[in-house]
């Protein structure tokens, strides 16, 4: 009641930063318990294999079709080893009249036996034993069948680029949930994707992945050094070579660099786990501050408690309560902001998070509130129950040296953390905006990306025609796979000179005609394929980084050989991104192949884009029967920036949130300077002091502690920034106006943060503060 306003700052900051640390701490949580939840987690390993290609090692998850079994039967380690098929999007579902289009994976049985699948129908035990079985999501089921019950032993078509088949519905699982990566609409029996595979499956073909559950008590380092020549010992001019990783580490580990672990989303947690203890930290600061800074009003009390008796155990012990009371009044408050915050937050961290008063979560709050209560009064605890009645009694003391030293240092370090945030969010925000602006080699506007595994081959062209059609489209055709995260690549291309030992990975991407038109790839010699030239099937097109690597110098009329035919190299594309600007571009070819061709690019170039897009829409149904779903290119580009994104946002907020913060502790401060220099201000005046001169000197000292911040500050600052930025191989550039426009940002924060209190006091009339007691 006697120090309302610093109490109501204490408790306003402490609830600000307690809140701010409760849904970092609820993301942190999030993103360590994906892909950890399965009951057997600590033994389920991800088999990695790594490809030494003359560009480097590259590493990834992808296994031949042929790994499970052999490491099941070969290896003693290994208890059980499940294969699935890379996720496959757009597979259509037909039951009698209804269509579905989902994605899924093909399984073998002890899939189930490794990962915790919940059924809600059906037997889990022989769910897809039979060749010809299928088990569905719940949400599938219903959808196709009115209920997962009815579902169980229903016929089912389904298709997928030119395969089909019929499958009975053996099993109906629950829906994957928000702590799995892959949400599959169904699982198939894997023993069908090898039929699919025919002669493709074999040990230089990296179609699928392995995962195994190994015995308790396997020895992980030896087991590695055991498999690690695995693939080679069956294909003997193979130059992979394969390790084990944690399932549960998959997810926050996925960055390799020279064949092993090098992070990842990690440090994203890291960041954001720091960024919680900075904005913990500042507010524990601001109290520590103010604490000791009004300690002086305390000291009768203090003098006339040690003269009754009180010890200073005792005193110690009354100071931590305090600091312990109000931190527990800012976290209940801080509790239910964050409710209040949570569809917010979601939002901008695109999860589904829940503040549950679970154990673990109450274990957490209660750790959250005992240290920062400890933390926020340890000091001021120290500080006051050290003084003796003699001294506390006299109405002179004056704070120590140490006092304002440390209290200067505190201020100095809140604004350290708070550049340091400003540079960075500055950073962040400039290199995504260069990557959303990057000239990628190819036209991203108005292009349209469906699936059209609905279509069957021979229906395809007639297809594109009747798209084409439609008004306001100028251009469409198809390739293999999304042009956007392309993962489907050979070391079967080879040509004369080339050397044997050398193996290279070359991007294979299966296009129709008018492909590369419609995505305005730009031809930097030679010609795209055309009717006009016949039979295209033994042409190939190469990018610049296939002509660079391969080192032809006229590269067209060349001849390749892809997996033991003969192709001709009919022209040249300029370099595409088709990965994120972290890679650089990787050599790439162009076959031309419509039967594997069902990715749908469709150009649109109309001032009426809705309508247009409702024609496109209209002929899908009529060759589908199934409604359209598509997507725009620019959109899914970005997507590979999701992560980034929104790590940009959750920093702008986080950072504006500690420079807050530590301006709040300075307003305190700054009042309660002016306040202890009343007097003096007023003798000033009278004396003649202007407005500006009583500015100057309520303002100095904490300008000079704010330019002592930027100088520790940038040099760190730039020395993060510049790591960051290095994991992109296309990287904006550091420029000096980014520290200097922030440390004058963080001078103007301060200024008009500290100039309201100055302002006040040098403008108040001299003859009240003059007044005696």
């Amino acid at each position: 009641m006697k120090s309302k306003h610093i109490f109501a700052i204490n408790l306003f900051g402490l609830t600000v930063g307690l809140t701010t640390v409760i849904l970092i701490l609820l993301w942190v949580k999030d993103e360590m318990s994906i892909n950890r939840y399965h009951t057997q987690v600590d033994q389920i390993y991800q088999v990695m294999t790594n490809h030494d290609n003359s560009t480097g090692i590259v590493t990834v998850p992808y296994t031949p079709a042929l790994m499970a079994e052999a490491m099941n039967v070969e290896l003693s380690q290994v208890e059980k080893a499940t294969a699935h098929s890379s996720f496959i999007d757009g597979v259509t579902f037909e039951q009698g009249d209804t269509k579905m289009t989902g994605g899924g994976f093909f399984v073998d049985q002890e899939y189930f036996q490794i990962f915790d699948v919940d059924f809600v129908a059906g037997n889990p035990q022989k769910a897809l034993t039979d060749i010809n079985a299928v088990t569905l999501s719940e949400t599938l089921a219903t959808k196709l069948f009115g209920s997962p019950q009815l579902a169980l032993g229903k016929s089912l078509k389904w298709q997928a680029f030119e395969f089909m088949n019929e499958v009975e519905v053996t099993a109906v699982y629950k829906d994957f949930g928000k702590l799995d990566l892959d949400k599959p609409d169904f699982l198939l029996a894997f023993p069908y994707f090898k039929q699919m595979l025919g002669e493709g499956a074999h040990w230089d073909n990296y179609n699928s992945t392995t995962t195994v559950l190994l015995k308790e008590g396997t020895d992980i380092n030896g087991f590695n050094a055991q498999i690690s020549d695995f693939i080679t010992t069956k294909e003997v001019e193979s130059n992979v070579s394969v390790f084990v990783q944690p399932f549960g580490d998959t997810y926050l580990y996925g960055t390799y660099e020279d064949g092993k672990v090098a992070g990842g989303r990690i440090s994203y947690v890291k960041i954001f786990s720091v960024i919680a203890i900075f904005i913990l930290v500042i507010a524990c600061i601001n109290f520590m501050n103010l604490t000791t800074a009004r300690s002086m009003s305390r000291l009768k009390e203090i003098g006339v408690k040690k003269s009754m008796g009180a010890s200073r155990a005792g005193l110690f012990g009354q100071f931590i309560s305090e600091s312990l009371v109000l931190t527990l009044f800012a976290l209940v408050l801080a509790v239910l902001l964050s409710f209040v915050l949570q569809p917010f937050f979601n939002q901008v961290t695109s999860k589904s998070l829940t503040l549950s008063f679970q154990p673990d979560v109450l274990i957490i709050l209660f750790s959250v509130w005992l240290i920062t209560g400890l933390l926020a009064g340890i000091y001021p605890a120290i500080y006051l129950s050290k003084f003796k009645p003699v001294e506390v009694m006299k109405t002179t003391i004056k704070g120590s040296f140490g006092e304002l030293l440390a209290r200067k240092g505190l201020v100095v370090f809140q604004f350290s953390i708070s550049l340091l945030l400003i540079i960075g969010i500055t950073v962040l925000s400039k290199q995504m905006s260069y990557i959303q602006n990057q000239n990628l080699g190819y036209n991203q506007a108005q292009l349209l990306e469906l699936n059209a595994s609905g279509i069957t081959p021979n229906q395809l062209e007639a297809y594109l025609e009747e798209t084409k059609k439609v008004a306001g489209v100028s251009n469409a055709s198809s390739l293999s796979h999304p042009l956007v995260g392309l993962s489907s690549s050979t070391i079967g291309l080879t040509w004369e000179g080339k050397n044997e030992e050398e193996q290279v990975k070359f991007e294979n991407i299966s296009i129709n005609m008018g492909l590369i038109e419609t995505m305005g790839f730009d031809m930097v010699a030679g010609r795209a394929f055309s009717p006009e030239f016949g039979e295209e099937e033994s042409k190939i097109i190469l990018n610049e980084a296939a002509v660079q690597t391969i080192g032809f110098q006229d590269p067209v009329g060349q001849i390749v050989n892809l997996w033991g035919d003969d192709m001709e190299v009919i022209g040249v594309v300029k370099d595409f991104h088709f990965e994120s600007l972290k890679e650089k571009v990787k050599p790439a070819f162009l076959k031309y192949d419509p039967s594997f061709a069902q990715k749908v690019m469709v150009r649109i170039e109309s001032n009426d884009q809705q309508a247009s897009i409702a024609g496109v829409s209209d002929i899908y149904e009529k060759f589908t029967g199934q409604p359209l779903n598509y997507s725009f290119m620019d959109e899914d580009y970005q997507s590979l920036y999701a992560s980034e994104q929104r790590v940009s946002k959750l920093a702008k907020y986080f950072g504006v949130m500690a420079i807050f913060l530590s301006c709040l502790g300075l307003f305190g401060l700054a009042a309660f300077t002016a306040e202890k220099r009343k007097k003096e201000i007023g003798v000033r005046k009278v004396m003649g002091a202007s407005l500006m001169s009583v500015l100057t000197l309520v303002s100095k000292d904490f300008i000079e502690l704010i330019l002592v911040s930027i100088l520790i500050a940038i040099p760190i600052a730039w020395y993060f920034a510049n790591n960051w930025l290095e994991s992109y191989a296309y990287q904006t550039d550091l420029s000096w106006w980014i520290f200097a426009g922030s440390g004058v940002l963080l001078i103007v924060i301060s200024l008009i943060t500290v100039g309201y209190q100055a302002f006040k006091a040098a403008s108040a009339n001299p003859v009240e503060s003059l007044k005696s007691e």
